[in-house]
Formats: C-alpha cells, structure tokens, sequence
C-alpha cells in the first residue's frame, strides 16, 4: 500500500467563470471523478465510493494572503507555519521557516512510525550551482527532504524512470541536457507509480501552476492543466486497490487569471483510491480543515492500512 501526495502549487476552488482555466479547459479525468464537475468550488463536498473533494482553509487564522513558504511548510508539517512566524511568507523559505521545517515534516513523521517516504522529483547539477542554492535558499519540499538524510534524485535517476521531473514532461531540460528525451505525462505518471513498489509515501511537487497564475498567461496555463489532467488520470488509473492519492495546494492563484497575486480562495484536498471514507471521518472530526491536517491525514492512512493488515495477517516485521 502507497499514498501518494501530489502537491500542486497555486490552485484555488474558484468560480465557473472563463478567467477560471480549471473551468474552463477540458480536463476529464479530474471531472469523471467529481462527477462531470470541474475543480471548482462547486465540485466541494463531492463524496463517492473512491473520491472526496475538500474545501481547505489556507489562511489558518492569520491577515493576509496566503503566501507559498509558509503554506508549503504547514503542508509538509502539519503544523501552522504562518502562525508560527506571525505573517504569511512568500517564495522560497527564510533560515528561521527553514530551520522549523527542518526539525520536524512528514519524513521525520513517517520514518518515526516505521514507514518509508521519498520525494519524486528530479535535480539537476545545475540547480546546485545557483547562487541562491548555495546560500541556502531552497523550496520547502527540497529542504524536507534534506533534513531526512536521503540523497536527491538526480538526472540518473530520471533516465532509469526512478524519479519525475517537476515539470512531469521533462520539456524544461531540453536546452541544457539534450540527452533527456521529452516525454508525455502517461510515462511520468508510470515512473511516479513505479516508486510506490518501495515506498509507503510518494511525494511529487509541481510548481508551475503558480508561475503561470502570476503571469496571468492563459495559453500556458491551459496547456499546464491539460497536461497535468492527464498525468493525474494515469496515476489514479494504475492505482493498486490498497492505494491512496492526495492531491493539496498551498494558496489560491491560477484560478483566477484576472489579477496577478494569490487569492484568499480555499484551496483543495482532493482524495482518490481506498483511503477515502478514511479520510472523510478523519476530516469530519476536526474543527476546520486546513492545511495542517494533510500531513496526520497522510499518516493516518498509513496507520488505518497497517491495521486492516494486521487483521488479516498480512503485517510483516
């Protein structure tokens, strides 16, 4: 059994309106399973044998709008980050955001529990040699994964179909690597599955959903929801029965194309596979359901399958 959590960066519920791409573009994987609704508002609260569709708070309690660094940390913590820092933080996390990510986050959490994690994406050498890189300056999920002790994937890896790309194509390193071949997002979504063979949490981050919000850019941000419709449609399609995937963003902005910055819209928690009604009771029992609850909700499915294990004799030391 494997949860794969798909973290998709800049994705509000919003309107069914035309400045909304997640409305308007065509994406039917996402709508066969919320029921011939796009991800939009409107599609909240959708309850199937297989699927569940939460509205989630991304303001957790403090003014502003929700900004990247600190939505990204509370997502990979299960702790309030922006409370904790007094203000919504944007971009990449300052060393005090860094350090308090670095000390406790999902792969500390699932180690602890005596499962095993990893993080999907690919680096390149390039990447390393950043100046911003070496002064420290990384994402949240880069410096989760860090603090775990295990190595990056790196293009090796990506080569192998051990790893995938942030951008799930591979289009992004064409200019500099030409000898990793483009592919298309049903091969990306085989390599992610490929990995759940050996691990219990899958993580896999793509970012440039947000990019394309900022850019108020909606060609781009069409292609991106297309392409990224389909990676999704294979991965939840090659699914084994006792498999989960959770699909989180960190703050509203590619949902409305009218205006540049984030929006304060409530992001989604989009579940799919055997960990649903699980997750529908967890949720319920909590006050809110916000940000903090992916990471427990993530080890809570853990837990509820080890169990039903264990019941049938199938738990091994």
């Amino acid at each position: 059994m494997s949860v794969f959590l798909l973290f998709i960066d800049g994705v509000g519920l919003g309107e069914c309106e035309d400045w909304n791409p997640w409305y308007r573009e065509p994406t039917p994987h996402l709508e066969k399973r919320l029921g011939g609704t796009s991800l939009t508002r409107e599609a909240v609260g959708r309850h199937s044998k297989n699927c569940l569709l939460l509205s989630t708070d991304a303001k957790l309690g403090v003014e502003g709008l929700p900004q990247s660094a600190t939505g990204q940390a509370t997502i990979f913590t299960g702790r309030n980050a922006p409370k904790a820092m007094g203000e919504h933080q944007r971009g990449l996390p300052f060393r005090r955001l860094r350090e308090w990510v670095e000390q406790d986050n999902l792969y500390h959490q699932v180690e602890a529990g005596g499962w095993k994690a990893t993080f999907a994406n690919s680096y390149t050498r390039e990447y390393f040699e950043l100046p911003t890189t070496r002064r420290g300056w990384v994402s949240v999920s880069t410096a989760t994964i860090l603090s775990s002790g295990q190595p990056l994937r790196m293009l090796d890896q990506l080569l192998k179909g051990r790893a995938v790309h942030h951008d799930l194509t591979r289009r992004s390193l064409v200019d500099r690597n030409p000898e990793v071949p483009v592919i298309e997002p049903k091969l990306a979504a085989c390599h992610l599955l490929g990995l759940g063979t050996d691990y219990d949490v899958v993580v896999h981050e793509f970012f440039l959903t947000d990019l394309a919000g900022h850019r108020q850019d909606p060609g781009w941000a069409g292609r991106l929801i297309r392409e990224y419709d389909r990676f999704l449609g294979e991965v939840l399609l090659g699914l084994r029965e006792e498999d989960t995937v959770v699909l989180v963003s960190d703050h509203g902005n590619s949902e409305d194309l009218r205006i540049k910055s984030h929006t304060s819209h409530p992001v989604p928690t989009l579940v799919v596979g055997a960990g649903v009604d699980a997750a529908s009771r967890f949720a319920a029992k909590r006050p809110v359901w916000d940000l903090t609850g992916i990471t427990p909700l993530l080890l809570h499915l853990l837990k509820q399958t080890d169990r039903k294990q264990e019941e049938r004799g199938e738990r091994h030391g």
